[in-house]
């Protein structure tokens, strides 16, 4: 074998003297630095998976789901249920309810007793010609004292239309006798002709033919009724409303006349 030259196994034994303090500095031990060489081993990573939180129907204190309503909007309402409503009541059983039984007087009466179709405002047209004027289906021209030119009038009593004002009569849906007969003798002068002229009311005076109003003549619903059937309702009603108005009574016939046909209306 050859012999190194001297200069070379100095070297050999500078390196061996310096290796453990490159070894300090690298921070590897020669066992480490054995190991770092080696193949590494892939480490087996295990993988945690986050543990699912705990369902409401487990947890200790249940949560409320969080609230759908919108901040500072009044919670929805349902609808009201509708109700069950009471019948209104006949408007015809509420007057028969406010009349004043009482048997009627049943003498006395005299027709001058009621001073009728006079000019109370003073226009020039006393209360029959102010009835035809405003009862008229189409207007007539009002010409000189109060002469109705043109027009014409229906008759709710029994059909008929006229263009001619003298055929109709103005009728005192309660006539004027049968006012007496159920309080009206009572009366000073002043209230049987504001009776006999109640333009205020416009139950209380009708235009009609005159053969109609002198079939009624007098008579209660007891006794006479329109002959045009559709108009009887009507006819009670504003009889009715024209008793209550003057505070006058009826008798059981005539009560109990009027019940039965507002039975039917």
């Amino acid at each position: 074998m050859k012999r190194l030259p001297k200069n070379a196994y100095i070297a050999i034994g500078v390196f061996i003297l310096l290796s453990p303090i490159f070894s300090a500095f690298s921070g590897n031990s020669p066992e480490q630095t054995q190991t770092a060489t080696q193949s590494p081993t892939p480490t087996q990573t295990e993988t945690v998976s986050a543990a699912p939180s705990e369902s409401p129907a487990n947890s200790a204190e249940p949560t409320e789901p969080a609230s759908t309503e919108k901040p500072n909007q009044p919670a929805e309402t349902s609808a009201p249920v509708a109700q069950e409503t009471e019948r209104p009541q006949n408007p015809l059983a509420t007057l028969l309810s406010k009349l004043t039984l009482a048997p009627e007087r049943g003498d006395g009466y005299d027709r001058d007793l009621f001073r009728h179709w006079v000019d109370d405002d003073g226009d020039g047209c006393n209360a029959r010609r102010e009835v035809l004027i405003a009862e008229a289906v189409d207007r007539p021209q009002v010409r000189g004292d109060c002469d109705l030119v043109g027009g014409s009038w229906y008759s709710v009593y029994d059909g008929v239309t006229t263009t001619d004002p003298s055929d109709f009569d103005i009728d005192h849906v309660v006539a004027l006798k049968e006012a007496w007969d159920s309080g009206a003798y009572a009366w000073t002068a002043s209230q049987r002709r504001a009776f006999a002229n109640d333009l205020g009311n416009p139950e209380a005076l009708i235009a009609v033919t005159a053969s109609s109003n002198r079939s009624k003549s007098d008579r209660d619903p007891a006794d006479w009724l329109p002959p045009n059937q559709s108009y009887h309702c009507t006819y009670i009603e504003h009889w009715m409303k024209v008793k209550i108005f003057w505070s006058l009574s009826v008798d059981e016939r005539e009560f109990q006349a009027i019940r039965r046909i507002a039975a039917g209306c």
